[in-house]
């Protein structure tokens, strides 16, 4: 996710996309006035900083907010390693023989 600030006010169609709207203005839903505060992904922010038919930025950003990792991706890596662990122990363990 990335926070912006409205540079201009405009009117955006994708606005459903659009998350924590901070107001300065007045709540028209459908409008974004100079100043407002906003969160959304990265595609509509590339549109809104210029990669639009316009070719002109209407928001800063302010911040880049980092995605969570997801805790299953940290179960599986964890259970894989606790696996190869109990592989390498095995590999370890030898019977001792005795010759006569």
């Amino acid at each position: 996710m990335i926070r912006l600030q409205a540079l201009e006010s405009f009117t955006l169609e994708r606005f459903d996309e659009l998350k924590n709207i901070e107001r300065v203005g007045t709540d028209t839903k459908g409008k974004i006035n100079k100043n407002d505060k906003f969160e959304c992904d990265k595609n509509l922010a590339d549109y809104l900083l210029g990669k639009n038919a316009l070719g002109r930025a209407v928001v800063k950003v302010i911040e880049i907010i980092p995605e969570k990792v997801e805790d299953t991706k940290i179960e599986e890596n964890a259970s894989k390693n606790k696996q190869d662990a109990s592989v390498q122990v095995k590999k370890t363990i030898k019977k001792k023989s005795s010759k006569k």
